[in-house]
């Protein structure tokens, strides 16, 4: 197993885990927590009533949640079905979101007092899914000057190698200087920067630039995470967020 702290400050707790077992997931509603959800409780000491866990999609769909969203995902059925993103402005709720190679993106707004939680693919970060999250946090009152955005470990350019398809996906919503940044040739292989994606993307949505960083982290190198793109399958990580009490 590998934790890593992304933040731990007097405003809010977030980290990225593979667990003891990469089993985030159950079988059917009505099953029990997984033994790394009830693990991941116990480290942050919130009850599993107080994480939720959106059913992804790899879409732009971002979803507010509250108190009453709470298990959902994790201990009891869930509402928050083909969701990539949620937010919230209320404290000591656990959001979290899975990844095995795509980007978790963490927003912090600590004068709103609101935060977020994105599951990024190489789609997502070309479509609408960091806008939609900042329109969500703006109904609660954040502000994109506010907006801290940190993306998690997560499979690098050194790695990920993409077709020719998804350059074109990209040079339909990228100008072409931003496109140098977020794909490299090398040896004649396209490969797809994701963290510049995000930065470009956070920086239309007026976020400035040295509010964002990266962990530099990539799920591919680091084999005591797991990777989709190195292999495992129905092995997850697990990113998670929480503002403090």
């Amino acid at each position: 197993m590998k934790s890593i702290t992304i933040i731990d400050d007097e405003f809010s707790i977030g980290g990225f885990t593979s667990g003891n077992e990469g089993i985030w997931t159950r079988n059917a509603p009505t099953d029990p927590p997984t033994a790394d959800y009830i693990s991941l409780s116990g480290s942050l000491e919130v009850p599993l009533m107080r994480i939720v866990r959106p059913y992804q999609a790899s879409g732009d769909r971002v979803e507010i949640v509250h108190a009453e969203h709470g298990g959902m995902g994790v201990i009891k059925d869930n509402v928050l079905k083909k969701v990539d993103g949620i937010v919230t402005a209320e404290k000591g709720i656990v959001l979290s979101v899975l990844a095995a190679d795509c980007v978790p993106i963490y927003l912090i707004d600590k004068k709103a007092a609101v935060i977020g939680l994105l599951h990024c693919g190489w789609r997502s970060a070309a479509g609408s899914l960091l806008h939609n999250a900042v329109q969500r946090m703006k109904e609660l009152g954040a502000a994109p000057a506010e907006i801290q955005v940190i993306t998690g470990p997560h499979i690098c350019a050194e790695c990920y190698e993409v077709g020719e398809e998804v350059r074109k996906v990209y040079a339909e919503a990228f100008t072409k200087k931003q496109l140098e940044k977020i794909f490299v040739l090398r040896n004649d292989k396209l490969y797809l920067h994701l963290s510049e994606a995000v930065r470009s993307k956070a920086a239309a949505e007026g976020i400035p630039d040295e509010n964002f960083s990266d962990i530099n982290c990539c799920t591919f190198h680091d084999k005591s995470l797991y990777s989709y793109r190195r292999g495992d399958r129905g092995r997850q990580n697990s990113a998670f967020i929480m503002m403090k009490a």
